[in-house]
């Protein structure tokens, strides 16, 4: 893993900050938000969270401007003092990143055995997806984002038609009035929105990657902006569609809205098995991020001189393990909020941690030249 051999573009960055994000979280959303929330005004507190992580990925991409071409751990722990505090941060950081593809294999295996496959074990579905992240991994940062780039366009077209085609059947009427319980309801939700936007913590070290002048926070926020615009209509269409009632306690509204389209007879009569095909690229590409990420955390600061593909095989053992330590949906759905937690936890302290670096080396830079002078 050669990170000055590939520079990411800005262009780069943004589709792969998408394809992160997006993930699980567009499957459950609509009926985490009902529940939460209890009105159909969740779609407020999406647009809340995403100001907010904005403004988080405005204060990662100034912090990392001060430190071009290192992740985040590798700045820290160039200094002495910093490797007791880096070291325990990566430890972290790899553990969140293998629970993270353990939570998103298993809810991908439970929606092939649901839709898809359903004489096929959940062992199969996740060894098979692991074998081929473990494959990506091996490719480097630049095979990496290239898969992104390859799938997006199959996104793009699986959501637009998806909305094109169920927006003419929504009801409007039935989400007004706004705001009519106040604003109590709309901050309750602000828990499983911000979770939604989990994935923006890649920045700390995809970042390393890109150039000094291409570090835009406007352009990785453009991606926020096109996330929340899919999860507003989703959410949307789910209470206008599905009824508010129902997006409560379907599993997956994604899938029935899916159901709902109804394509050119003769052309195609169900679309639900394309669109999970589809989001089934979108979280292969998730999963081979936190794959990819996980193995280089280890690679750069605990096993520097073993192979990439021997981490790469070690993280698919331990995320193997992880995928099936629910025993069920809830406990599933569970351990996702423990590793939310766990990921904006990590960035809240990294970003606490890095300006206080940044902070004590500037004072001692500036103190030295003085004492020079």
């Amino acid at each position: 893993m050669n990170q000055n051999s590939y520079q990411i573009s800005k262009l780069e960055m943004t589709i792969t900050l998408i394809t992160m994000i997006i993930g699980v979280g567009i499957l459950t959303l609509p009926r985490a938000l009902a529940a939460a929330v209890g009105t159909p005004d969740g779609w407020i507190s999406i647009i809340i969270s995403a100001v907010i992580n904005m403004l988080i990925v405005y204060l990662i991409v100034k912090l990392h401007r001060n430190f071009p071409n290192l992740t985040f751990l590798q700045f820290i722990c160039s200094s002495s003092l910093g490797k007791w505090i880096g070291k325990p941060l990566g430890i972290f950081f790899m553990v969140y990143f293998i629970f993270f593809l353990g939570f998103e294999a298993r809810i991908l295996s439970i929606v092939v055995k649901m839709y898809l496959l359903d004489r096929t074990p959940f062992e199969v579905t996740v060894l098979l997806i692991f074998l081929t992240t473990t494959y990506a991994v091996t490719k480097g940062v630049q095979g990496i984002i290239h898969l992104n780039l390859l799938f997006l366009p199959f996104l793009s077209a699986g959501v637009i038609i998806l909305i094109i085609f169920n927006l003419p059947e929504a009801q409007f009427d039935v989400i007004l009035p706004i705001t009519a319980e106040g604003f109590t309801p709309i901050l309750m939700g602000l828990q499983e929105t911000i979770f939604s936007f989990a994935g923006v913590e890649i920045l700390f070290f995809f970042l390393a990657f890109m150039k000094l002048k291409d570090m835009k926070a406007a352009s990785f926020n453009v991606g926020i902006a096109i996330v929340t615009g899919i999860y507003v209509v989703i959410v949307l269409l789910s209470y206008t569609i599905l009824s508010f009632e129902s997006s409560e306690i379907i599993v997956f509204p994604l899938v029935s809205l899916a159901k709902e389209v109804e394509l050119i007879e003769g052309v195609l009569e169900r679309y639900d098995p394309l669109m999970i095909t589809i989001w089934v690229m979108t979280i292969f590409n998730t999963m081979a991020i936190a794959h990819f990420l996980a193995t280089k955390i280890v690679k750069d600061e605990f096993l520097k001189k073993t192979r990439v593909s021997t981490i790469a095989i070690l993280i698919t053992f331990l995320a193997f393990i992880s995928t099936f330590i629910p025993n069920s949906l809830q406990e599933t759905f569970m351990m996702g909020e423990y590793v939310a937690y766990l990921g904006l936890g990590l960035m809240i302290v990294s970003l606490l941690v890095g300006y206080l670096f940044v902070w004590f080396k500037t004072g001692s830079k500036k103190q030295g030249e003085s004492e020079v002078i």
